[in-house]
């Protein structure tokens, strides 16, 4: 599922990706990751988590930790984090990738702590640690498998048709014989 159809189809509407704690940013983010970067779920009490406890993150290697810096600027489909500072959990909101240094749009859920549903909010970069970009998807080419060596019949041998190991004119001789039809090569 691409980035725009996840959003078309859940915009306004609630996620409780777990069943527990009702709509909570936590299940957008597990949602969107499994659904749309094709990974696992993330562990963790709180959002914030998701950031800090990378390291321990089933499917990791599918993002990219990307801390927020003053020239940061947010991708489409970056997942954005922030910290204890805006709240005991964090928060978590997925990236459109509208933005630039001072602010950046993002789809939130449960961004008032109301169990809203997800919401198209503009922020600023106050308490945010940074992302995990999803690393691009790559396509796996399955090897062909291998040939069966190809037996060669004595019609097909081109040189040491004499058996000394080395290619000389009577082996040119007796070829050029087989090709006019004057004489088998055994």
């Amino acid at each position: 599922m691409t980035f725009d159809e996840y959003f078309k189809n859940r915009t306004g509407k609630g996620i409780d990706y777990d069943g527990n704690y009702g709509v909570q940013c936590f299940d957008l983010a597990n949602d969107y990751s499994v659904k749309v970067v094709g990974g696992k779920q993330f562990v963790g009490m709180g959002a914030y988590e998701i950031y800090t406890n990378f390291a321990n993150q089933p499917g990791k290697e599918l993002y990219e930790r990307i801390p927020n810096t003053p020239e940061f600027v947010p991708k489409k489909g970056d997942i954005m984090v922030w910290g204890q500072g805006l709240s005991k959990w964090g928060h978590v909101a997925i990236c459109t990738g509208k933005g630039d240094t001072t602010w950046f749009e993002s789809y939130d859920q449960n961004w008032t702590g109301r169990n809203d549903p997800v919401a198209l909010i503009r922020h600023n970069y106050s308490h945010v640690l940074g992302v995990l970009r999803p690393r691009p998807k790559t396509t796996s080419v399955k090897p062909k498998p291998a040939k069966a060596p190809a037996t060669v019949s004595p019609e097909q041998k081109i040189g040491d048709l004499n058996g000394d190991g080395k290619v000389n004119i009577a082996d040119v001789s007796l070829l050029a014989a087989h090709v006019k039809g004057e004489k088998p090569i055994k």
